[in-house]
């Protein structure tokens, strides 16, 4: 089972059973979250429950999750190393009351557009990492045969695809497993102390060699310099708020993929151009666009197989928009050409991740992100954040319920205002935008003309290859 929550690489990190090391890019999660920026990933699930069933959902939720939890990594919780001489650990814990972490939202929701609203005000709210680091919340009075639930986790356990993961094994394509009888036991400070110093004189050598690598990568990247275009400031740049709108958007996927096809382009491609075309004309509105393109935070995956299904293993992209540009192909093609020079940089990005621990690393990351984080600036370049997350090409249920659709419910980072996360949910691409609502204060807008967007260049398409 441990094999399968982390994967071979890191279960010979273990203390002891049931205790895991937490990778230094997985700390980056706990340590730039602040309560205006919660760090966790999560989704907006559609159940088709027929009205006789509501009454019962949420307790047979709680029991079909509990089934699968041990088969996750999300029977854990964490703890800091004494000193933080070490990395910090996801200690395995037993069976979980289920109340508390699979919870009823009774009050009944009229439509969709008060769920939204309820899902923005339940994104704000952190987890708790002293104990398991997720909360489900089931919404099972919705009108008509629909239910719905909305699940988050902490980015630190597992990236969008782990997450994705994470929802494949609490479904019904996963069997029950069998429960923890307790808490794993954690070891004493001066054991942890002792087996942290072992490790460290251990790995003393792949420390070089990764010192030398990230080296090379460094001198590799200034090849790239001055290649990147610069992050503009908005009258809507500045610190994010603690406020937030949230909208869904759902497309269907063959025409949307016909569409990239028939402009030369891939389907992240035709999502990135969306989102260009939608950001433009909403800053065009309000009077706020720049005459320098906007800067995307977006990510690459580089996991492995070596890497097990958890964990972050991702390497940020910061492509720009081409927002600037009018013409909608001619925006396409820049927005193509500046992730191709992403892209092009994505492997010495990839050899500065993924480091080993080194002594007191806990203690000294705190200290920097207490000190980059104060004040809500941005922690990594951009103006928002886009991301295409891969998902079931099949359908999927949920304690017998069918999934129609599986909204992301994205985070915005320090610093940012806006971010559109799609993912694959069977024929559909299922999007979810959420935005600062001191900025943006109604998210829909921005779904409204994204979808404009998708008709507009469908009928770009060359005639005989429009979807």
């Amino acid at each position: 089972r441990r094999n399968l929550l982390a994967g071979k690489a890191m279960s010979a990190l273990d203390l002891v059973p049931g205790v895991r090391r937490m990778r230094p890019d997985d700390h980056f999660m706990v340590l730039s979250e602040t309560d205006a920026s919660p760090m966790h990933v999560g989704a907006l699930i559609l159940l088709a429950v027929p009205e006789a069933d509501k009454a019962g959902l949420t307790e047979r939720l709680r029991a079909h999750f509990a089934e699968r939890l041990p088969a996750t990594p999300l029977q854990v919780r964490l703890v800091q190393s004494p000193e933080g001489y070490d990395s910090d650990v996801w200690q395995d814990l037993g069976p979980l009351d289920m109340s508390a972490y699979v919870i009823e939202e009774s009050d009944p929701t009229p439509d969709m557009a008060a769920l939204r609203a309820v899902i923005a005000r339940l994104n704000m709210v952190r987890l708790d990492l002293s104990a398991a680091p997720f909360k489900v919340h089931v919404f099972p009075h919705l009108p008509g045969d629909l239910a719905a639930i909305y699940i988050k986790q902490h980015h630190s356990v597992a990236d969008g695809i782990g997450f994705q993961e994470v929802l494949r094994l609490l479904s019904d394509e996963a069997p029950p497993v069998p429960q923890r009888s307790a808490d794993a036991v954690l070891p004493s400070p001066e054991l942890w102390r002792k087996l942290a110093e072992d490790r460290f004189v251990a790995e003393e050598a792949a420390r070089t060699a990764q010192g030398a690598a990230r080296k090379a990568a460094l001198a590799a990247l200034e090849a790239f310099k001055g290649q990147r275009a610069e992050t503009p400031v908005l009258k809507m740049s500045g610190p994010t708020s603690a406020r937030r709108s949230y909208a869904t958007i759902s497309v269907p996927l063959d025409p949307f993929k016909a569409a990239a096809k028939a402009l030369g382009a891939t389907v992240n491609d035709l999502f990135l151009a969306c989102a260009a075309a939608a950001v433009r004309a909403y800053l065009l509105k309000v009077d706020d666009l720049p005459e320098t393109p906007l800067v995307i935070n977006s990510s690459r995956s580089y996991r492995r197989a070596e890497h097990g299904p958890f964990g972050n293993r991702i390497t940020a992209l910061h492509p720009h928009l081409a927002t600037h540009l009018a013409d909608p192909l001619e925006r396409l093609r820049a927005i193509q050409a500046s992730m191709a020079a992403e892209l092009a940089r994505a492997p010495q990005d990839e050899a500065l991740l993924d480091a080993l621990e080194k002594p007191f690393g806990a203690r000294d990351r705190r200290a920097m992100f207490a000190e980059r984080t104060a004040g809500g600036g941005r922690v990594l370049p951009g103006n928002l954040s886009l991301s295409n997350v891969p998902g079931p090409a099949g359908s999927r249920s949920f304690a017998g319920y069918t999934q129609l659709h599986n909204h992301p419910v994205p985070i915005i980072g320090s610093g940012r205002f806006l971010n559109i996360t799609s993912r694959r949910s069977g024929p559909c691409l299922d999007m979810g935008v959420i935005a600062d609502a001191e900025k943006i204060a109604d998210a829909n807008e921005i779904a409204a003309l994204f979808s404009a967007a998708v008709d507009d260049y469908a009928n770009l398409a060359p005639q005989g290859e429009r979807p």
